[in-house]
């Protein structure tokens, strides 16, 4: 209670027993530092951590759990991907992708549940994708996407994404593509 003191009849107002034991009950039972924990920790999708991020995943539909590609390639078909390397840095690609399933940290988790979330609410136009991106990887660099005008559009970043934002970009499926639309990736790093 905010001020207990009004909750007191006239009688005993000036009975100090009474007024310790409400105070004591009041202290054990106020639900103000819980309520401002769960606001922080589950509510807040700035500050939530493990379950929060969890209850978050499932409103906006994205598991925790993502594929991250194992391993980079050189060869030529999957040149549109951001996996591709130089000679003598990688094996060649042979068609078969090596994958394996990895549990995001809080950080990932919630980079990616804020890529759905905006996905979710965008009409998946080159102005309002460019908006997702510029959100998402606000102080890495600078990322947008460019319309080919042939029915392609390349998502185009001018830093290195590290293994989970590549997941996020390219297996998730979160980041928008309007139908119809080929989509390819492009790593300009300076």
């Amino acid at each position: 209670m905010q001020n207990v003191q009004q909750t007191f009849l006239s009688q005993y107002a000036n009975a100090p027993r009474m007024q310790a034991l409400v105070a004591g009950w009041n202290q054990m039972l106020d639900p103000a530092p819980l309520i401002d924990q769960w606001y922080n920790k589950v509510w807040n999708l700035q500050t939530a951590q493990g379950y929060g991020l969890d209850v978050w995943g499932r409103i906006v539909g994205v598991s925790r759990v993502i594929s991250l590609s194992a391993q980079s390639y050189l060869g030529f078909y999957e040149a549109s991907d951001l996996t591709e390397q130089g000679f003598g840095q990688t094996p060649w690609y042979r068609g078969v992708e090596a994958t394996n399933n990895y549990r995001l940290a809080d950080d990932g988790y919630r980079q990616l549940i804020y890529a759905r979330a905006l996905a979710n609410i965008s009409g998946g136009s080159v102005l309002e994708t460019n908006q997702i991106l510029t959100t998402l990887f606000a102080g890495q660099g600078d990322a947008y996407v460019r319309d080919n005008g042939d029915m392609s559009m390349t998502y185009v970043f001018r830093f290195v994404p590290t293994d989970v934002q590549v997941s996020i970009i390219q297996t998730s499926g979160v980041l928008p593509r309007p139908a119809g639309v080929s989509v390819s990736y492009s790593i300009q790093s300076e």
